[in-house]
This record gives C-alpha cells, structure tokens and sequence, in this order.
C-alpha cells in the first residue's frame, strides 16, 4: 500500500515537472517511473546510434549540464520514447541555449531580473547576499496576504511559498522587496518559517531589500519546501497596491487584501504589465466580501507582473 501510495505521489510530481520544469527534476522523476537504471538507459540509447555516457545522462538528472548539441537533442527525443513520454515533452523544456557558462535549472518563458525591474540593483543585491542568479530553486506556488489597518496604512505582509528545488544540493534562496512606498524606510523580514535569515542587503535609495533565506534542511533535485515569512512595516506606511514580479512561470499565484472594518475601500481592481517600464492592463474589478477582503487567485502565471489597486474615492462600493 505504501509502494502504491509512493508511486502515485512520484508520477503526480513528473506530471507537476513535464508542465512546469525544470529539464532536470522531469528527466529524473521519468527515470523514477520507468524504474530504469542509467546503464540500461545507455544501453538502449547506444543501440540506436545515440552514444552518451552514464556521467552525462547523470549531469543531465541532476541539472549539472544540459544537452546542447545535436547530437544530444536527438537522444533527448529518443529519451521520451524510451520514458514513454509525449513527443517534445522534455525538449519543450530545455529552452535556448546559452552562450556561455552552466545552464543549471532554466525555466522556460523565465525573464532576466534586468529586464523584468528595469534595473540592475536588485541582480546586485542578489549577489551580495550570496544567491547566485542561476535558479536553483523552482517557485511553485506564491501566497501573498497584505494587511491595512484602521488608518489605511499598511501593516505587514505575509508571503507563504511552495518551491522544489531544480539541483542537487540545495540550501538557500533569495527574496526581494522593492519598498516604493517609503524607499528610505524598507520593511523588516521577520517571522520565518522552516528556514533562517541569512545575509541582509538594503540599498535605501531604491528602496530595495535583499534577504537570503537558508532552509531547514538541504534539498535534493525535485525536492519541495514550504516557506513562510511576513515583510512587517514602519507605522504610518500608506499603501494602495501591491504587485508581485514573477522573473519566471508559476503554477499558482494568490493575492488577498484584508482590511480593517470601517476602512473598507471603494474600488478594488486587478491589474497586469510584463514589466515595471510598461502599462497596466487587463484591469479586472475585484469584489470585497463580507470578511473585508479582496482577492485574486490565478493558475499559469507567466513572467511578469500581476497586481492589485484600492482606493478610497466616493466611487460606489463593491460588496457581495
């Protein structure tokens, strides 16, 4: 019953991985399913002209190389049939090849953080908390909570995300905030949950806060980890949105604002823009419940950035 249970769990992450990456995890839960070993993996492929050796088809698992050459790509294609994968399921998931330097866990229709913040201070805050840009971390699902007390000012904002690691050997992220709101006063991360602080950077001219989180425990390829953590700010911080900046794909995003009775707002909307220098679009109106609450939830999330706007005008209000 248990081997049963186990299966099911493995061949519903491979269904997770085929969908949203990386080429590593997919290609190692196959493998799993398959129950092959990578000698016999070797074996069939050299038997059909596609002549790899066991310590590459191992780099390619743990997402220490990628395959690049022609050569290679026609052995990930003969690699589905051997998996029972669907035609371009994996090759879907390498993405373009890089120049330069080790591909380590790219996610296709990913954004470059340059790109995405129309700045390069947040790539060098990165760095000087230790987390290198390559992604080996895979952000699954992000849950954001903002709270807005009774003097409209923001008081904290809890952010709980699900990430599985695309390595192996996997002991610490990053998380950003960009603080738009009082740039000279950014908020403090505290409460964190099945993880520690690490290295702090703070640029108080962009508003910019860079914090490394080091998990509980040391991840291996494919493996998830739940974290929690809330970003609490000084008093009398006035906030009328909240955006989240996705420099990759996520499978789920969840957006609520809680406000406190008697502040309830009198337009609530969502919004999207691809990134920080272009228009706000897809403007959807958002209802505030009975709970004082408004909220977004989306699947499929591309890079970018999706968001949530309130105000307090004498527009009539949206209750259910």
């Amino acid at each position: 019953m248990a081997d049963r249970a186990t299966d099911g769990r493995v061949r519903h992450e491979l269904e997770l991985a085929l969908r949203n990456g990386p080429f590593p995890a997919a290609l190692h839960l196959a493998i799993e399913v398959r129950g092959l070993t990578l000698e016999e993996i070797r074996d069939w492929l050299g038997e059909r002209g596609a002549h790899l050796s066991i310590a590459t088809l191992s780099y390619w698992r743990r997402g220490r190389s990628r395959p690049e050459r022609a050569a290679s790509l026609i052995a990930v294609q003969l690699l589905e049939q051997l998996l029972e994968l669907p035609p371009n399921a994996l090759m879907a998931l390498l993405g373009p090849r890089r120049l330069r330097g080790r591909w380590i866990g790219h996610v296709q229709g990913s954004m470059s953080p340059d790109i995405l913040f129309a700045d390069p201070r947040p790539e060098e805050l990165l760095r000087a908390v230790g987390v290198p840009r390559e992604n080996r971390l895979r952000r699954v699902s992000v849950q954001i909570t903002v709270e807005i007390n009774s003097e409209r000012m923001v008081e904290r904002i809890l952010v709980r995300e699900l990430v599985r690691a695309a390595a192996d050997r996997v002991s610490h992220l990053a998380v950003l905030y960009f603080a738009e709101e009082r740039p000279d006063q950014p908020p403090e991360l505290t409460e964190v949950a099945n993880a520690r602080i690490g290295q702090i950077e703070t640029d108080r001219s962009a508003g910019l806060v860079a914090a490394e989180l080091i998990l509980d425990r040391v991840l291996g390829l494919g493996e998830p980890a739940l974290l929690e953590y809330e970003w609490r700010f000084a008093p009398g911080t006035l906030m009328v949105n909240y955006e989240h900046r996705f420099a990759e794909p996520v499978r789920e995003y969840v957006l609520q604002t809680r406000f406190a009775p008697g502040v309830v707002p009198a337009h609530c909307h969502r919004y999207d823009r691809r990134t920080v220098t272009a228009p706000e679009g897809n403007h959807t109106e958002l209802w505030i419940g009975g709970a004082n609450s408004a909220l977004l939830a989306e699947t499929d999330v591309p890079s970018g950035i999706v968001g949530m706007r309130w105000s307090w005008s004498q527009q009539s209000c949206h209750r259910e």
